[in-house]
């Protein structure tokens, strides 16, 4: 089985992914065609009523990474110049066809 590295993912929280939408001005539908993830798992992220798999996580760090958004934990959003890459692409992932 191959092993994937995420750099950031862990540190994306619920309070960050709402945030980052307000930043962006994007409803959730557009981060779910952003990110491939379902409008329904990210609300029920955002409304701390799931955990959601790794993968789910990283595609979501990634579609916002690349906006040049920055997630640490224990900090508030961060806006940096150029973070593409700090977590990989998702859809690199073989069990990345269907998310949540």
């Amino acid at each position: 089985m191959d092993e994937y590295v995420t750099l950031c993912t862990h540190q994306l929280t619920p309070e960050h992914c709402v945030k980052a939408r307000e930043h962006l001005r994007w409803p959730r539908e557009t981060l779910a065609q952003e990110s491939g993830v379902s409008v329904e798992a990210i609300a029920r992220f955002e409304d701390e009523q799931a955990n959601l798999r790794e993968v789910t996580l990283q595609a979501l760090a990634w579609a916002m990474e690349a906006q040049g958004l920055i997630f640490i934990q224990g900090h508030p959003l961060l806006v940096g110049m150029d973070v593409r890459g700090a977590t990989p692409d998702p859809r690199l992932r073989d069990d990345y066809e269907m998310i949540e």
